[in-house]
């Protein structure tokens, strides 16, 4: 379908009688409805919309990507499906509790996945949702849990009052488990700290995530939101860039400090008065251990 009057056309001459003696009526047109047969003129020509034409091209080019990129999602099921399917066959036959523990990190980071697919199929969004700051960073504890007990970290929280803003929910939770699963990543195995601390200023939310992991270089710090900028081993440099898009998404300001060999800190700043602010009880009620 073509939509707009700037569409151009086309002449193709067809030499071939065999060709001619194929095609009835040999002079197509283009309305917003679709393609038009009108009239009868030689069977020598025949009219095309110009398929260059960006009206016509894009909209097919973004259809084929989306349903390309459904289709994709759609199949990572199937591994899925026989990774839990192995899972529960070994765990039926394991008495290692060693063994148990690491086909439990299997199967919680299995269902992980699967969830994410289907938010993806479904497309929805929660927008216009109050969420509690707290809870969303404890949930992104949660989703992290795995891989800080494998490395033995110490995660300490200074929880000041909550705050419920409204936000993207689904959207938040990623940007802070991204940068939870960095941090963890900059940490040495067993001497690793995660502080994570809240405070309400004024109309001013604040959000610190901080370890005292390797650093971040000078110059890696002013790439460090570059899509596909990583020095990472096997990383893609997509984690990062897509917080900060969730993160401008959102309205949440944030700011990087970093220093080699001693540690990051992500400082997110929430404004208060650009979402329905209510406060909670005090740190100590709401923390759940991890």
């Amino acid at each position: 379908m073509i939509l707009g009057m700037n569409t151009r056309t086309f002449t193709v001459h067809l030499k071939s009688n065999k060709m001619k003696s194929l095609i009835s009526s040999p002079v197509a047109t283009v309305t917003p409805g679709g393609f038009r047969l009108p009239s009868y003129h030689s069977n020598s020509d025949m009219r095309f919309a110009d398929t260059n034409n960006p009206f016509w091209i894009a909209p097919r080019l973004n259809d084929d990507r989306c349903s390309f990129i459904t289709a994709l999602i759609h199949e990572l099921r199937n591994p899925l499906t026989n990774i839990k399917l192995s899972v529960e066959l070994l765990e039926s036959v394991s008495t290692d509790d060693k063994g148990k523990t690491f086909l439990d990190i299997i199967r919680r980071s299995s269902a992980r996945i699967s969830d994410l697919i289907n938010d993806l199929l479904k497309d929805k969004q929660e927008v216009g949702e109050t969420h509690s700051i707290h809870q969303l960073l404890d949930e992104a504890l949660e989703l992290t849990r795995d891989r800080i007990s494998l490395k033995n970290i110490v995660v300490k929280k200074k929880y000041d009052e909550d705050c419920a803003l409204t936000l993207n929910g689904p959207e938040m939770k990623i940007a802070l488990t991204n940068i939870i699963v960095n941090a963890v990543d900059a940490m040495t195995t067993g001497e690793g700290q995660l502080t994570l601390i809240t405070k309400s200023i004024e109309s001013t939310y604040i959000l610190v995530i901080a370890d005292n992991g390797c650093g971040i270089s000078k110059m890696n710090l002013k790439n460090i939101f570059s899509p596909y900028y990583t020095n990472k081993a096997g990383g893609l440099g997509i984690g990062l860039a897509t917080t900060h898009n969730i993160l401008q998404s959102n309205n949440v300001r944030v700011n990087i400090k970093s220093r080699e060999a001693k540690g990051t800190c992500f400082v997110l700043l929430f404004n208060k008065n650009e979402g329905v602010q209510k406060n909670q009880p005090k740190a100590g009620s709401y923390v759940r251990p991890i």
